[in-house]
């Protein structure tokens, strides 16, 4: 901190003494007081004033002296905070606190950006290990030029899922650039996704019925799309052997269209439907499946947060799972 930085501060205030002094001055000389009498008094005040901005100018070259020093030190500027106390002055203090609060901050953003990075970093292994096994699946069947169509269609669907789920995962973190809102038709939406996952359905044997679907609702069709995926995929890889089903219902109120897919396959056990949402949560139920990494119902309700809809998950274990998706009837929207 230089010295006519300093004074330049102190601009206003050198103005006012210089003025005050004029003042005592011509009063003096206007009441005939002594001038011993009056000098005194102004170059008292000056003394004074000059005694404390001599102090005030010392104590902030120290302690901006110091600062700066110990910045060009660092390589890791931002760990500055650890390294500076509070001074006497308001103004340091002040600056202090503001720079502690930045800190604290920044730290904050910066363990947040860890983490998730570290999250996806453990997603994208598990997702590896899932599409390594249709790829091998398809690489043996080539290797033995022994090819059924049907099961080398289903591997590649597999792979087309697994690609789109991690592809929406990263569109997830930025949604409001992803979608639109707009009328959509549920029946056609849901027929759409039974024929994007045939070949795991028919392979499986399953049953599928449909009721009062014949709705429309306002949301975004490639995202409706993508959740109904990933629920009619968890009702594929927890299903029973004998009879698997999975039906679509809608109830309508006045306000809402709530949309209901049900199966009858393992069920999810009471300890594990409130976490059923959470990032990479796979339950019991996923240690009974090797290829589940928990991400494909995290990302639905992310989702449904962002556009407004709500979701939620009704299960006993043994017989039933639901998932019921509601879209509101806001007329903002159309």
């Amino acid at each position: 901190m230089r010295g006519r930085d300093f004074l330049k501060e102190k601009a206003g205030w050198i103005t006012i003494l210089l003025l005050q002094m004029l003042l005592v001055a011509l009063i003096g000389f206007a009441l005939k007081v002594h001038t011993f009498f009056w000098g005194s008094v102004v170059f008292l005040e000056t003394v004074v004033l000059v005694v404390m901005w001599v102090s005030e100018y010392q104590k902030k070259k120290v302690f901006y002296g110091k600062l700066f020093y110990n910045l060009e030190e660092l390589d890791k500027k931002y760990l500055i905070t650890e390294m500076v106390r509070k001074p006497e002055f308001l103004e340091g203090q002040l600056f202090c606190d503001a720079l502690y609060d930045i800190d604290k901050s920044m730290n904050e953003r910066v363990g947040d950006m860890e983490r998730l990075v570290r999250e996806f970093k453990d997603y994208v292994e598990m997702w590896i290990h899932e599409i390594k096994i249709p790829i091998s699946a398809l690489s043996l069947m080539n290797y033995n030029e022994k090819i059924d169509i049907g099961s080398y269609r289903l591997q590649v669907s597999k792979i087309s899922q697994y690609v789109e789920q991690i592809l929406y995962y990263v569109r997830a973190d930025a949604p409001q650039k992803d979608y639109l809102m707009k009328k959509c038709q549920l029946n056609q939406l849901i027929n759409e996704v039974l024929l994007e996952h045939k070949e795991e359905l028919i392979e499986s044997r399953f049953k599928i019925e449909k009721e009062n679907t014949e709705v429309t609702v306002v949301s975004d069709a490639k995202w409706i799309k993508f959740m109904l995926g990933q629920i009619i995929n968890n009702s594929v890889k927890y299903r029973k052997p004998s009879k698997p089903y999975i039906g679509f219902f809608v109830e309508e109120d006045s306000d809402v269209v709530r949309l209901s897919v049900e199966d009858h396959g393992f069920g999810i056990c009471s300890g594990d439907i409130l976490r059923v949402f959470e990032k990479s949560f796979t339950g019991a139920n996923g240690r009974k499946v090797t290829a589940s990494t928990g991400m494909g119902l995290y990302i639905c309700h992310k989702m449904c947060e962002k556009m407004g809809h709500r979701i939620w998950l009704e299960s006993e274990e043994g017989k039933f799972t639901r998932v019921t998706i509601e879209f509101g009837r806001d007329h903002y929207y159309l």
